[in-house]
């Protein structure tokens, strides 16, 4: 069984340590190639950001634009996405992953109208592979009201929040191998986590379970759907990073748990 947090979370709780979960910042753009002198500017062949391995390609429905004052949680530049493509955009990481990761970004529904089935996934390797993002009232059918999912595969997911015309979100989701699988097979979404949840790790507010058939990675895109016209979604601050392996985990509570006993050897002198 993979201890993962497990190893670190018991070593650090046994000593009285904030049981913060280490994150290694891979990949990051914050769309600031259209901002602040160019008020829109295709997405395709933009190649700002650090950890990628080049530019973004994409249809002409993603765009660079300014992000306006009422944008908030979103600064300089965003990307737009106002139309339908299964691969509205893609880019290439620097190097592929197989390690757990974590995606986070910042989302708003800017303009338009919130209907069912509306769709927009973040997607890692293929559209059909983990998807987070916006899937509006679980789907055609509309059993349920929450908006913002994800899910291991191209079917299904697991959902949460009701989304606000004009309010931005904070989207943090963390894709798993557990236990002895050598495929990604969980995906935890948190909306707006709190400092603790996200420092953690804890509390998620959907989980998703199941198979991807996925062992690792290279690329990360974008699918829409069923977006009417008028619709704009705005994507900004777009992070990519990963969990340290459990043998580097196990390190790191042993240099902690071997500083308690240090400390508590000079207490007792």
């Amino acid at each position: 069984m993979k201890f993962r947090h497990l190893v670190l979370s018991a070593l650090l709780a046994s000593v009285g340590v904030a049981q913060a979960v280490p994150v290694t910042l891979i990949a990051a753009d914050d769309f600031g190639s259209g901002s602040p002198t160019v008020a829109s500017v295709n997405l395709g062949g933009q190649n700002a950001g650090t950890g990628w391995g080049g530019a973004w390609t994409g249809s002409s429905v993603a765009k660079v634009v300014n992000a306006s004052v009422s944008d908030a949680g979103m600064s300089g530049g965003a990307l737009q996405v106002s139309g339908n493509n299964n691969t509205v955009a893609t880019r290439q990481l620097a190097s592929a992953v197989s390690r757990d990761v974590l995606v986070e970004f910042m989302f708003q529904f800017d303009a338009g109208s919130i209907s069912n089935n509306d769709f927009l996934g973040l997607w890692f390797d293929n559209s059909n592979g983990p998807n987070i993002g916006l899937k509006a009232n679980c789907g055609t059918g509309g059993t349920c009201t929450s908006d913002l999912f994800v899910r291991t595969n191209g079917t299904a997911g697991a959902f949460s929040t009701n989304l606000t015309l004009g309010s931005t979100v904070r989207i943090v989701g963390l894709l798993e191998k557990t236990g002895t699988s050598t495929v990604y097979n969980k995906y935890s979404l948190w909306v707006d986590p709190s400092a603790n949840e996200f420092d953690t790790l804890t509390g998620a507010d959907a989980v998703f379970t199941g198979s991807s058939g996925l062992s690792s990675f290279d690329k990360i895109g974008l699918r829409s759907a069923t977006l009417a016209g008028g619709d704009r979604l705005l994507i900004d601050n777009l992070k990519i990073s990963v969990i340290p392996e459990p043998a580097a985990l196990g390190l790191l509570g042993a240099a902690f748990l071997g500083a308690s006993f240090a400390s508590r050897r000079s207490k007792k002198a």
